[in-house]
């Protein structure tokens, strides 16, 4: 049995490929996502089904394995029973948890109702939609004699200084002119809690991508938190006030919260505790893997990072271990290996830093960047996109993409209904006219998982 369809999920899945068993995959949606892109499908760069891939679709020619959608509540470790949010049952004999991560809003008052999150495809879509309404109704009010300039820019707040947050920011410095033309402009502000952006890169890389940022016109505010957010606008430490609609989520996440339903041994940031082998102690048979998991490995003692690396690797580790003990063969240590990190900035534009072998961990002595770094970015994300077609599509839209600066998914549909506001449109100082994206049908709410739900990483 594998719990969850991410990166650790599918490669626990296949891992089992040749093994004499039946092997159940179950997960909340009947897709996977690859995260990595989801900030281009929210600015409109790729459309969402190419960065999704359908599990059965996935597994097609594995012939003993099967796809099963459903939300897990509980699980009876005495009988080895999964029970699900419809009532159903699934007996197990084998178990790998690896059903990800959720984002974590750190308990900052207003974010979890006011916030965009990115993280999961339906987040990606539901800001994309709300992006491209904003930049349509701001292009409607811009009259053609003056429509050269554009009216007063959009503002747009992205809080986190992580890959996720910098890749976003750098879409979105150039989403409003290639969507809508000179109609109308977002104005990017990144904000970052610590004194640089890319903490996990070097100082080299984290300058590179200051400089790059500000070159395209966002503004970047490092050291700064975010203390609250409203309907209107988010206050920062120290009080500064940025008004706008749109606040877009980066800064973090946290274990699913399946883990804190399941009665097991949780770290600090909820993550289940598991031994060198990534079995969960007390419970032979029964593996964690991905995010879910506080894997040990890390140079300072700490779990290794929530990455896509190393949920790819534990999760085909933790599959090959349930294949030894089928086998009658002893389990063996998980042994991580780092590849290195990237991220990019623009278009033509990136940041990579690399190890000189498998067994180097930490700082990397290759630091580089530009369009060989953007380069080989694109060459990794096309290597781990899951189908050829998705592979071949997503490269002929990206040169597309390069050579004409214009996004391949700018279609508009199912735009968001203006929900109320406490504070009116005209005093909000930021965005006039335009509504609030939150209404009863997207509600922050809506998205989060319960107790219990399988969310895919």
């Amino acid at each position: 049995m594998v719990l969850g369809g991410g990166f650790a999920g599918l490669n626990a899945a296949h891992a089992l490929r040749r093994v004499d068993a039946d092997v159940t995959l179950l997960d909340k949606n009947n897709y996977h996502t690859f995260q990595p892109l989801l900030y281009q499908v929210s600015t409109a760069y790729l459309p969402p089904e190419e960065v999704g891939s359908a599990l059965r679709a996935v597994f097609r020619r594995q012939a003993n394995l099967t796809v099963q959608v459903g939300e897990l509540v509980d699980v009876d470790w005495a009988q080895r029973v999964l029970r699900c949010q419809d009532g159903s049952t699934i007996d197990f004999d084998y178990l790998i948890l690896a059903a990800g991560a959720e984002t974590n809003f750190f308990g900052v008052p207003g974010m979890r109702e006011h916030a965009w999150p990115l993280y999961t495809l339906t987040d990606a879509v539901r800001l994309r939609r709300h992006l491209l309404s904003t930049l349509e109704r701001a292009a409607r009010n811009v009259s053609p004699r003056n429509s050269g300039s554009g009216g007063r820019p959009i503002r747009v707040v992205v809080v986190g200084g992580g890959p996720t947050g910098v890749e976003t920011a750098g879409a979105l410095s150039s989403m409003a002119h290639e969507v809508v033309g000179p109609a109308a402009r977002l104005g990017v502000t990144l904000v970052e809690a610590g004194p640089r952006l890319l903490s996990a890169l070097s100082p080299r890389s984290s300058q590179r991508a200051l400089i790059d940022l500000c070159h395209r016109r966002v503004d970047v505010r490092l050291n700064r938190s975010v203390k609250a957010a409203d309907s209107c606008g988010v206050t920062l430490s120290g009080g500064e006030r940025i008004n706008t609609d749109t606040v877009i989520w980066a800064a973090g996440v946290q274990a699913n919260a399946l883990s804190r339903a399941l009665g097991l041994e949780l770290n600090r940031r909820g993550q289940i505790v598991v031994d060198p082998q990534l079995q969960i102690p007390d419970h032979p048979g029964v593996f964690a893997a991905g995010d879910l998991a506080a894997i040990p490995g890390a140079p300072d003692g700490r779990p290794l990072p929530q990455l896509a690396p190393v949920a790819i690797q534990s999760g085909r580790h933790a599959g090959k271990q349930v294949a030894r003990l089928i086998k009658g063969q002893p389990l063996q240590e998980f042994r991580y290996r780092d590849k290195g990190v990237m991220a990019v900035l623009g278009r033509g534009d990136a940041v990579a830093e690399l190890p000189l072998s498998r067994r180097m961990t930490g700082r990397y002595p290759l630091q580089f960047g530009g369009f060989v770094a953007w380069l080989l970015w694109l060459v990794v994300h096309i290597v781990y996109l899951i189908s050829f077609r998705n592979r071949l599509q997503v490269l002929v839209d990206w040169a597309w993409n390069y050579f004409t600066s214009r996004g391949t998914g700018a279609i508009l549909f199912d735009a968001p209904e203006s929900p109320s506001c406490d504070v009116p449109a005209n005093e909000c100082g930021a965005n006039a006219g335009t509504p609030h994206p939150r209404d009863g049908s997207d509600s922050i709410k809506s998205q989060q998982p319960g107790p219990a739900s399988v969310r895919p990483g």
